[in-house]
């Protein structure tokens, strides 16, 4: 099982948003945390072995829960992901967060 934290920055409409993600991926599953204003929430979904993968979770802003769905590539040195929720569509990358146990693999 691969484990890696990352440094993470998702493009909105109102701008750059800041956080981390802590990601596991073994085989065809993948699961983990995503820390993005000012809340933790889990995810979880799958992942190939070229490191394309599909989750859902849950954003928590001031004023709503947000569903999303997002698909994109995760490997131990980036993650690139496009997250869709109703009419919005953002982008969301991230690299190893070496100061919280990220790794620079």
């Amino acid at each position: 099982m691969e484990k890696q934290i990352f440094s993470i920055i998702m493009q909105t409409s109102i701008g750059k948003r800041y956080g981390t993600m802590t990601v596991e991926w073994k085989e065809e599953s993948i699961s983990g945390f995503l820390t993005i204003l000012e809340h933790t929430e889990a995810f979880h979904g799958c992942v190939d072995e070229s490191g394309n993968c599909q989750i859902e979770g849950k954003i928590i802003s001031l004023t709503r829960t947000i569903p999303y769905v997002a698909t994109g590539k995760i490997n131990s040195t980036m993650i690139q992901l496009i997250l869709k929720w109703e009419k919005n569509v953002f982008a969301l990358s991230g690299v190893p967060d070496i100061e919280n146990g990220g790794t620079n693999l």
